[in-house]
C-alpha cells in the first residue's frame, strides 16, 4: 500500500501535465466491484493521498481540479460498491432459495441429502457418529381442513423455529417435505439424539400453536423416529430409511413420542436356524406388500404388538413366551396379503363371499409360517387369533384352553385396536366404549381373567390414580 501511494505521488509529481491520474480510479473500481463501498470508500481515501500531495508539491495550482477528481472518485466509489453490493445481495438471495425452504427459512430437502452426506464422511473419517431424527406432525391434515392452509403454513413456521432454537449449534434442521421435519446431530449417539427428541417433543407440547384445541389430545405434538451412523447403517440411503421406519412405528402405535429404530424383525430372526433365514427374509419383504396394500394393516399390527407385550409382561409370563407372543402379533396379519386391495379397502361392509374369503387370511398366515420349524407356536398364534372363548369363532371354532394362550391374548388386543381406530367402514370408539363392549362379551368371545387384566391396565395407563 505505503509503495503503490509513492510511486502514485512520484508520477503525478513528475508528470503533471500527463494523463497518469487515471490511475487513481482503477483500485477503486477493482476494490468497489470486488468488495463493496466500505472497501471502495477506504481505497478512494487512500487514492486521494498521492493526489493531495502532488498538488501541494504543485502549490496548489491544480487544487480545485484534483477536488472535482477526489469528488468524482468517492461518486465512483459509492455507486460501483453499491451495484456490487446489490449484486451480492441477489445472489446470496439465489444461493439461500436453492438451499433453504421458502416458507419456513430452514434449509430445504437437496440441502439436507447434501449436509447428511457431507457429514457421514466425516463421521465415517474420525470415526465418530451421528444422529438422524426424522418428525412428523400428528393429525396436520386435520388441523388444516379445520383452519385452511395459511394458519396450517403458521404452524409450520412456528415449528421450524422451535427447532432451530431447540438444536441450536448441536445439529443442522431442514424440512423433509410437507409437515415431515429432519434434524441432523453429528457426533451425537443414539442414548443422546433420543434425549434431543424427548427435549423438543416437550417444547412443542408445552407451545401454544392457534386452535390446537381441536385436535385429538387437546394440542399439537409431534412423532419423532430416530437412527444413528453406524449403529442403525453405513450410508446416507439406508440411515434416512431406518429413520423413517422409527418414525412410521411411532406414528402408528400411539403417535406424540420419540421412537429409535428397532427391528423386530432382527428379533424374531435370533429364533431361526440359518437355513432358514432366507425364506424368513422373504417373509419380511411380504409384511411391505401389506403395508403398501393397506396402511391400517401395518400399523394395527404395530399397535397389536405393543399392546400384546404389554399384557403378557403384566400376566407375567415366561420370557420366551412374551418374545413368541410379541412376534405372533406383529405377524398376525400376514395372511392378509393373498386378500385384494380393493377387499382391504373396503368402504362399506363386505359382501357374504367377501367375508367368507377375508375369514381365510388366519389359516393362510399360519401356512407361510410353517415351513419355519423354529416359529411353529408363531403359526398357531397366528391361525387362531380370531377363536372365541365360547367356541364360535374361525378358523376351526376350538374354544377355552384349547386356544393357544397367545391367540387368546391377540383376540382380545387385536378386537380393542379395531374398535378404537377409524376404519374406512366405521369411526373409531372412545376408550371407555371399547372396554365397556369387550366386558359385555368375557367368556363368550374372550377369555374373562385375561379380559380382566386387560381393561384394567387400559385404565391404569389412561387414567392413573
Amino acid at each position: 500500500m505505503t509503495f503503490y501511494i509513492g510511486v502514485v505521488g512520484y508520477f503525478l509529481i513528475r508528470e503533471q501535465e500527463s494523463l497518469f491520474k487515471i490511475v487513481l480510479f482503477m483500485p477503486v473500481i477493482t476494490m468497489a466491484l470486488k468488495y463493496g463501498v466500505r472497501t471502495a470508500y477506504f481505497f478512494a481515501l487512500v487514492s486521494c493521498v498521492p493526489l493531495f500531495t502532488s498538488s501541494y508539491a504543485q502549490q496548489f495550482i491544480t487544487l480545485d481540479i484534483d477536488i472535482v477528481l477526489a469528488g468524482v472518485i468517492f461518486l465512483l466509489a459509492w455507486l460501483l460498491g453499491n451495484l456490487a453490493e446489490n449484486e451480492f445481495a441477489y445472489r446470496n438471495e439465489l444461493e439461500r432459495l436453492a438451499t433453504h425452504d421458502g416458507l419456513t427459512d430452514i434449509f430445504n430437502h437437496r440441502s439436507f441429502q447434501n449436509i447428511l452426506k457431507q457429514e457421514i464422511k466425516k463421521a465415517m473419517k474420525m470415526d465418530s457418529c451421528l444422529t438422524l431424527m426424522m418428525l412428523d406432525i400428528d393429525y396436520f391434515k386435520q388441523y388444516n381442513d379445520a383452519y385452511g392452509h395459511q394458519e396450517g403454513d403458521k404452524v409450520l413456521c412456528d415449528l421450524a423455529q422451535i427447532l432451530q432454537e431447540t438444536i441450536g449449534e448441536r445439529g443442522f434442521c431442514a424440512r423433509y417435505g410437507g409437515e415431515e421435519f429432519a434434524v441432523i446431530l453429528p457426533g451425537i449417539n443414539l442414548a443422546q439424539g433420543k434425549a434431543v427428541g424427548e427435549e423438543l417433543n416437550q417444547k412443542i407440547q408445552n407451545h401454544v400453536f392457534y386452535g390446537a384445541e381441536i385436535l385429538p389430545q387437546g394440542r399439537l405434538t409431534i412423532s419423532i423416529g430416530v437412527a444413528a451412523y453406524p449403529l442403525h447403517a453405513l450410508n446416507r440411503e439406508k440411515l434416512i430409511k431406518k429413520a423413517d421406519e422409527a418414525l412410521y412405528r411411532a406414528k402408528f402405535i400411539s403417535k406424540n413420542r420419540v421412537e429409535s429404530y428397532y427391528s423386530d424383525f432382527d428379533q424374531i430372526s435370533l429364533f431361526l436356524k440359518d437355513e432358514e433365514k432366507e425364506l424368513f427374509n422373504s417373509i419380511s419383504a411380504f409384511t411391505m406388500i401389506i403395508n403398501a396394500k393397506d396402511d391400517y394393516t401395518y400399523g394395527h399390527s404395530l399397535r397389536v404388538m405393543d399392546l400384546a407385550k404389554r399384557l403378557a409382561l403384566r400376566l407375567e409370563l415366561e420370557g420366551l413366551l412374551i418374545q413368541q407372543i410379541t412376534s405372533g402379533a406383529l405377524l398376525h396379519d400376514i395372511g392378509k396379503m393373498e386378500i385384494p386391495r380393493e377387499i382391504l379397502n373396503k368402504q362399506g361392509k363386505l359382501t357374504k363371499k367377501e367375508w367368507e374369503l377375508f375369514r381365510l387370511h388366519p389359516g393362510w398366515g399360519a401356512d407361510i409360517i410353517a415351513p419355519l420349524k423354529s416359529l411353529n407356536i408363531l403359526a398357531d398364534i397366528i391361525c387362531y387369533h380370531h377363536e372365541n372363548f365360547d367356541g364360535t369363532g374361525y378358523p376351526e371354532g376350538i374354544k377355552g384352553e384349547e386356544i393357544p394362550l397367545g391367540a387368546r391374548i391377540l383376540r382380545i388386543v387385536d378386537s380393542y385396536d379395531a374398535m378404537t381406530t377409524n376404519r374406512p367402514y366405521q369411526c373409531a370408539m372412545s376408550l371407555e366404549a371399547a372396554l365397556e363392549d369387550l366386558a359385555g362379551y368375557s367368556g363368550t368371545y374372550y377369555d374373562p381373567w385375561i379380559l380382566k387384566e386387560f381393561i384394567q391396565m387400559m385404565k391404569e395407563a389412561n387414567f392413573p390414580q
